[in-house]
């Protein structure tokens, strides 16, 4: 599995729904959830975090030969309503994919009911092979 399916996914019992070209889609159960938010809803930090992992696993999907994820550059989230359900997905979705970047929406659902919890904007970077490491890499020409 890749490196976006780290600790996230042994702590808090994440599971890889479904993956596709330019798609992801995560879930986790809330009763595995030891951190809780407003009226016993997912943490905040814990939502920013699964759409995080979800958009890092929906780039993997589109890196070519000689390509690897590199670091989440920028991500921003909407709460729009508390993630109370049993279930929650995150389902991750390409809008565009550069020659260093990758940017896409990611929406956090109670699965029962299909009701939106947040939305999210992900920008990854992707890094290739001889790449330094430096923020040098993840710049210039998209």
């Amino acid at each position: 599995m890749s490196a976006a399916a780290g600790p996230l996914f042994d702590v808090f019992g994440v599971e890889v729904e479904e993956l596709g070209e330019g798609y992801a889609r995560l879930a986790v159960e809330r009763s595995r959830m030891p951190l809780r938010g407003v009226r016993n809803s997912l943490n905040g930090g814990v939502v920013a975090s699964l759409a995080d992992a979800a958009m890092q696993l929906c780039t993997e999907t589109v890196l070519r030969p000689g390509e690897r994820p590199g670091p989440t550059l920028e991500l921003s989230v909407s709460y729009l309503s508390s993630a109370r359900g049993d279930r929650t997905t995150a389902e991750a979705r390409l809008l565009r994919r550069g020659g260093r970047l990758a940017v896409g929406d990611v929406e956090i659902r109670d699965a029962s009911d299909g009701a939106i919890n947040a939305k999210a904007r992900v920008t990854c970077g992707i890094r290739r092979d001889g790449d330094t490491g430096t923020s040098e890499s993840t710049g210039g020409n998209q």
